[in-house]
């Protein structure tokens, strides 16, 4: 799973050439999941349009909803085109994201899970809290010299908390080496 500590730090980019890279590679059949329902731009790195309803990802099977990306070896789980009318009327959609990781470690090699931050909180969403508690591990994108290191410490600390096996981090934008 991807995650940062603040919103517009990278993790969607990093998401797509991710799951993209491992498919090029050759030797992994992958799929991408947007769960980030709030915000998702994952099926925008790939061309896609989000066609599904919060209902239909809440029903169907994983291998009934994934959309091919272009790319070979690699499909993509587009957030719901409804979610944010569908919150708004009826409190948060009853789905289960664990239901779609699952079908999703069993069909494919790898799983790259793209996920709101985890700050601001809304709990109304699909909180990469919870989801890092069913991932296998959890990838921290920090955009630096922008996101505070305390902010990152606190979203590091909260998800180790909910169980998180943290991975690594990635730096975005790090500065260039200087040239002399």
């Amino acid at each position: 799973m991807v995650t940062s500590g603040a919103r517009g730090e990278g993790k969607s980019l990093f998401a797509a050439a991710l799951a993209a890279a491992a498919a090029q590679s050759g030797r992994y059949r992958v799929a991408a999941l947007d769960l980030n329902w709030y915000q998702p731009t994952l099926h925008r790195f790939f061309g896609l349009a989000q066609t599904h309803t919060t209902q239909q990802i809440g029903e169907a099977d994983l291998r009934d909803l994934v959309c091919q990306s272009g790319e070979d070896s690699l499909d993509i789980l587009t957030a719901p085109s409804d979610f944010a009318d569908q919150s708004r009327r009826h409190g948060p959609a009853l789905t289960s994201p664990a239901r779609l990781i699952r079908q999703a470690r069993d069909a494919y090699d790898l799983v790259v899970i793209d996920s709101a931050a985890v700050f601001p909180t809304n709990r109304i969403m699909l909180d990469p809290v919870m989801l890092a508690g069913i991932a296998d591990g959890v990838v921290l994108v920090i955009l630096t010299a922008a996101t505070p290191r305390q902010q990152v410490r606190k979203a590091q600390k909260i998800m180790e908390a909910a169980g998180a096996n943290i991975l690594g981090a990635v730096a975005n934008h790090w500065p260039p080496a200087a040239q002399g």
